[in-house]
């Protein structure tokens, strides 16, 4: 394109220097002729850009991740007029077209149609458009090109993908739970004063801020073997491709985690925010669809921030009493430090599932007790994450 301007512009300053020079007819014809040329290719692109349509079409609205998807796209000339040299640029940040590329030109001869069949894979959950993002076109003489956006996007619906898995980060999942259960005894609701040399783990907090002094619990001695899952659900950037592959890898992991459980028949709950701390359960397998897609409807915010998930979990009896906790989050302060300190103080092991691309930002848990700390990619294929 950029030669055929050059080509152009040579041809029409040698017209005009046939003109200052000669003149007559032919070198005056010619010097509008190539005058025109650009003017014609303007209109022309006004035309194509006023007539041209595309069609998309996904297969289903609900997408999950790194699973194709059937789409197709048309290209329609419904008019008397010739179009040449049209692309079309897909979205590529956050999906792919399989055996398709933004390089392909095609032409649509008058009262024609071009349909593409192909896969389309989303590669993190959330919403955001799909397929064709651009169309460029440029005019017969190949002087001119436009790039506008495609007016009618598809907005898809992903959902997170669902891993099988018996490890997290090498640790084996069933060796986990025996350690973090052993001894761990249900408090009763009958409190006394601290003595020391007491277990801190079963010291009542919430009765101690209110006595003003230590308080611990009595104990019936039944086991408790519910295990917490809390997710943290704080969007700590506005950028999709800063919040999406996090987001996607929070609640990956959380499927992962709860769908070992339930296919073991283990007692586990996911905690997190919404309006207020909700409370998830998946018993077993029969029931993990509808968990699914409670836990694919997440919402994360800013709202949601660590301040807040930190007085909301230590309102809940049931994760203090858990047998032990899986807390996944992909930012780290000083409310997630507390958060942590005040799970060991409980004597809850707890096992931090860090989203993270990079291993010089991870936490420092030196000094929490009971604390163990997985990193995952948030751009990593799960399965060899989790050590599969």
């Amino acid at each position: 394109m950029k030669r055929n301007r050059i080509i152009w512009f040579c041809l029409w300053v040698l017209s005009i220097v046939g003109i200052s020079f000669k003149g007559g007819p032919v070198t005056y014809g010619f010097f509008a002729l190539l005058t025109l040329v650009p003017v014609v290719s303007v209109i022309y692109l006004i035309a194509v850009y006023s007539l041209f349509h595309i069609y998309q079409e996904l297969e289903q609205r609900f997408v999950p991740v790194n699973e194709p998807v059937r789409y197709r796209f048309i290209l329609v000339n419904e008019y008397p007029l010739q179009f040449v040299g049209i692309r079309v640029r897909f979205f590529s940040s956050f999906s792919a077209i399989t055996d398709l590329d933004d390089r392909t030109e095609y032409e649509l001869r008058p009262d024609t149609r071009i349909q593409k069949e192909t896969k389309l894979i989303c590669k993190y959950r959330g919403e955001y458009d799909v397929g064709v993002k651009e169309i460029e076109i440029q005019d017969f003489f190949r002087i001119f090109r436009i790039r506008y956006k495609n007016r009618e996007h598809i907005h898809a619906v992903v959902r997170p993908q669902l891993v099988k898995t018996d490890t997290l980060g090498g640790i084996e999942l069933s060796d986990a739970v025996r350690e973090s259960s052993l001894s761990r005894s249900e408090p009763d609701v009958l409190s006394r004063e601290y003595i020391p040399g007491d277990d801190r783990r079963f010291i009542n907090w919430n009765q101690s801020a209110r006595t003003g002094s230590l308080m611990t619990r009595l104990h019936t001695g039944s086991n408790h073997q519910e295990i917490a899952i809390i997710t943290d659900t704080y969007r700590y950037s506005t950028d999709q491709a800063d919040f999406l592959p996090p987001e996607n890898k929070i609640l990956e992991t959380v499927l992962a985690l709860a769908y070992y459980f339930s296919r073991n028949n283990i007692c586990a709950a996911e905690y997190h925010l919404a309006d207020g701390l909700i409370r998830l359960t998946a018993d077993n397998t029969q029931k993990f669809e509808e968990f699914y897609g409670f836990v694919s409807d997440i919402s994360f915010t800013a709202r949601n921030s660590h301040q807040l998930l930190y007085g909301s979990v230590m309102q809940r009896r049931d994760i203090l009493e858990s047998s032990m906790v899986f807390l996944i989050l992909s930012s780290w302060d000083t409310d997630t430090a507390l958060l942590l300190k005040a799970l060991g103080d409980n004597g809850l092991h707890t096992v931090l599932c860090y989203i993270s691309d990079s291993e010089n930002d991870l936490p420092d848990l030196s000094g929490h007790k009971g604390a163990d700390i997985i990193r995952i990619s948030p751009f990593c294929d799960l399965r060899e994450a989790l050590g599969e």
